[in-house]
This record gives C-alpha cells, sequence and structure tokens, in this order.
C-alpha cells in the first residue's frame, strides 16, 4: 500500500500540471464553480510545482538547488512582509503566506514549462 501511495505521488509530482487539471475537475464536479476550483487547483498542487521545478534544475543543471529554492522562498516572504509593514498596514503573515503561495504557483509553473523544454531541448541534443 505504501509502495502505491509513493507511486501515484511521483506520478503528480513528475507531471504536476495533471494533478492540477484533476483538482480543477474535481472542484468543478463538486461545487461548480470555476474560480473556486481554479484556487482549489492552486492551492492543492504548489507544492508539487516547487519540487518538480527543485528536481528539474538538478538534472538540467548537475548540481542541488534545494538549498536556493528554499531561501528564495524565505526572502519573497520577508519582502511581501517588508512590504506591507512599509504601506503602513498591520503585518498580517496568513495573508502574506497566502500571497507568497499564489506568486510561487505562478512563477512555479512558468519555471516548470520554461525546464521542460530546456531539458527536452538539451535530451536532444546530447
Amino acid at each position: 500500500m505504501l509502495d502505491f501511495i509513493v507511486y501515484i505521488l511521483s506520478f503528480f509530482i513528475t507531471i504536476p500540471l495533471l494533478a492540477s487539471f484533476l483538482v480543477y475537475i474535481i472542484r468543478m464536479i463538486r461545487e461548480r464553480n470555476k474560480l473556486k476550483a481554479f484556487h482549489a487547483a492552486v492551492n492543492w498542487t504548489t507544492l508539487l510545482y516547487i519540487i518538480a521545478v527543485t528536481i528539474m534544475l538538478g538534472i538540467v543543471f548537475d548540481r542541488s538547488f534545494v538549498g536556493i529554492v528554499l531561501i528564495f522562498l524565505l526572502l519573497s516572504l520577508s519582502l511581501i512582509v517588508f512590504i506591507q509593514w512599509r504601506m503602513g498596514q498591520d503585518v498580517q503573515i496568513k495573508k502574506a503566506a497566502k500571497l507568497l503561495w499564489r506568486i510561487s504557483f505562478l512563477l512555479f509553473f512558468l519555471l516548470y514549462g520554461c525546464l521542460m523544454i530546456v531539458g527536452i531541448i538539451k535530451y536532444l541534443a546530447a
């Protein structure tokens, strides 16, 4: 049973776009609200994109990028909190984390597509 869970998880880390699509479809069937379904897909699959991009960076460039990705995420959260503070708002960590999560989805979704293309080109050139 544990092997099955590991295989399913590794499949969705390899192809997070399919996981996003499945979450979107399931939420659309349940709630019939496109916006809520899209938000659910973003919230549930962001971590898959982060893991997939980190692994793809390691494969394409032959070194580990786990630390760099973690530092980038922490610095981004710090920047969001700093901007909240400078704008005279109360610092709301929950709001900052939610914004970081959505920005991370956009960034890592785009990076996933770019790294997929780079990986295919690198494979064909070798």
